[in-house]
């Protein structure tokens, strides 16, 4: 089965956005689009989005460019984050993001003629990723994202899966690998790739392949709060089309020296979502509250996002002291790591990697860092990610796999915990560490599953 990179759908609450509807993006420098070549169109926005929900809810850039590298094809970023290419030639393709304080590419593969590509990019300096996924063309579509919802939300045979309705029947099949599934193997926050007909904003499936049974993955969503409701121990409020519930396990995070609660939570108000996928909404287990407020009473910047290389790490977790170039920037129990995209802990930071910080400036010129992006490791260096392991490989214990895009390679020396070699297979979350090589590859000295 093909391999995308991302996930490959373009969710609901993005129609707008990739259907057409509601504006049109910066035209492009080509603007007659030929039948023997392919269309990519879609939204850039900036780091924050669920990767699992391929939602639009993250900040959308401007002063952004979309070009095909190795062509003269390119188009500007609306207000809306919305953008369109024309002509693209077929084969495996690259776009490169630049402009706006950013500059990364993303690969889109085994582009064919005639087809129609939507896509959802999530970008942040130099580092990019494709969220979601589209593609139309030949008389047949596809779309893979995970399952959102599943009856008795959905109709009897019906599910959703990255905010796409998916419609299935008697003839449709389900398999596992070589292994005949049905539909009552599904689970809300599986995997699945799903070939069929698209008309509208449903899909009608022929085959339904269960790719990862990994449900675990957290969901993450920023936006502007509408319509809260409830109380501290029973609340939802509406992200987008996403519905968001807590209760009194919920945590808050504010940009000031107080914690947030509740309380805080208004209309119009902008959120950053940190949850778990459940049955037609997400259940969130962490929510920071942006205030809109970069100054603190005496006039004080309080707020402030730094790009650098990690010089030095002191302390004890969770309370570090690193040094990113020139500035000094402390940690927390509340500072969240990723690496792109995936959840990581202050553990996994290392001198020579470069760094996206943001979090709140003192008056000392330091930052107290609320997050903190692994953007790129030192080549040689220490590395370590925990993800959900995929495109397994080789011979143990000469294997190799993917982990949310970083080829992971085994050997003799490798250390496996918690489970053998033998036994690892796509869909197990695991935890990796080792050296980073030169090509971008890691060569790991051991791999743990979690």
């Amino acid at each position: 089965m093909r391999k995308w990179l991302g996930l490959l759908v373009c969710a609901g609450l993005l129609s707008s956005a990739c259907g057409g509807h509601g504006g049109s993006p910066t035209s492009p420098s080509t603007s007659t689009a030929s039948a023997s070549a392919a269309t990519i169109s879609g939204t850039v926005q900036g780091a924050g989005a669920s990767a699992m929900l391929a939602a639009s809810t993250g900040a959308a850039l401007t002063g952004v460019t979309v070009t095909v590298v190795g062509t003269s094809i390119s188009s500007g970023v609306d207000a809306a984050g919305r953008f369109a290419l024309l002509n693209v030639p077929p084969g495996n393709v690259q776009l490169r993001i630049s402009g706006g304080g950013v500059d990364a590419t993303v690969s889109l593969t085994l582009v064919q003629a005639a087809q129609t590509i939507e896509v959802v990019v999530t970008v942040s300096g130099s580092t990019a990723s494709v969220d979601s996924e589209l593609r139309n063309g030949g008389g047949e579509s596809e779309l893979e994202g995970r399952v959102e919802s599943l009856p008795p939300t959905m109709a009897a045979l019906t599910f959703k899966a990255a905010g796409r309705t998916v419609m299935t029947d008697g003839t449709t099949q389900f398999v596992d690998g070589g292994s005949a599934r049905t539909f009552a193997d599904l689970r809300v926050g599986m995997r699945v790739h799903v070939k069929g007909r698209m008309s509208g904003d449903t899909f009608t499936a022929s085959l339904v392949q269960l790719q990862n049974s990994n449900t675990g993955i957290p969901v993450e969503v920023n936006g502007v709060i509408d319509t809260v409701t409830g109380d501290a121990s029973s609340f939802q409020f509406k992200i987008g089309s996403r519905v968001i519930k807590g209760d009194t396990t919920t945590t808050f995070f504010g940009d000031g020296n107080t914690p947030d609660s509740f309380a805080d939570l208004k209309d119009g108000v902008r959120v950053e979502v940190k949850g778990e996928q459940r049955d037609g909404f997400i259940f969130a287990t962490r929510i920071h509250i942006n205030e809109g407020d970069d100054e603190d009473d005496d006039g004080q910047d309080d707020s402030a996002s730094i790009h650098g290389t990690l010089k030095s790490i002191s302390g004890s977790t969770p309370s570090l002291t690193l040094t990113v170039d020139t500035t000094i920037v402390h940690t927390s129990g509340s500072t969240e790591v990723k690496r792109r995209g995936d959840v990581q802990t202050l553990d996994a930071l290392r001198t020579g990697q470069s760094l996206h910080v943001v979090g709140a400036r003192q008056t000392d010129g330091s930052i107290n860092a609320r997050k903190i992006e692994i953007d790129d490791d030192e080549d040689g260096g220490e590395f370590e990610i925990e993800g959900a392991l995929g495109g397994l490989t080789g011979t143990c214990p000469a294997i190799s796999f993917s982990v949310n895009g970083f080829k992971i390679l085994t050997s003799a020396s490798t250390e496996f915990k918690e489970v053998a070699c033998s036994a690892l297979k796509s869909g197990d979350k695991v935890e990796v560490k080792g050296a980073r090589q030169a090509d971008g590859s890691v060569n790991a000295t051991r791999v743990e599953r979690k």
